[in-house]
């Protein structure tokens, strides 16, 4: 990097944070790893720090304070294998594919089946040179 650029950053002061709940970060933070909900620390800032804030305020502070620089907000394959529920595994190819033949069975069975049609209700009648009207169920319509 240039010298002068170099310069001009270092000359430049810290910007203040943005967010009233900055300095509460650290408190925060504790507070949800107690297991404490965003409105039950809406309340404490409210009434230990005299901080008013909403609880989805200190949802979207969490938010968006918990993101890593640089990665993606979706789970990676290596945290779904680490949380991925522990059960017996099968290994047998047989296994899988008597299970995999049986649901292609059922989705041909329902791919066979016909369709059952339930009459449409006539619950209006058009004639091109009257306006629309919706007729009354169990009331015949008047004729004008």
């Amino acid at each position: 990097m240039n010298t002068k650029f170099k310069e001009i950053l270092d000359g430049l002061p810290d910007k203040p944070p943005r967010s009233r709940l900055e300095p509460y970060r650290e408190l925060i933070r504790e507070l949800r790893r107690r297991g404490r909900t965003y409105r039950d620390i809406a309340l404490i800032l409210g009434e230990k720090c005299q901080v008013q804030v909403t609880a989805s305020g200190v949802h979207d502070f969490v938010r968006k304070r918990s993101r890593v620089k640089g990665k993606s907000t979706q789970r990676s394959a290596t945290d779904m294998v680490k949380t991925a529920p522990t059960g017996p595994i099968r290994d047998s190819a047989q296994e899988l594919s008597a299970g995999d033949n049986r649901i292609q069975r059922k989705i041909a069975a329902l791919k066979a089946r016909k369709a059952v049609m339930k009459p449409a209700l006539d619950t209006f009648q058009v004639d091109p040179t009257q306006p629309l009207r919706l007729k009354k169920l169990g009331k015949p319509a008047r004729d004008k």
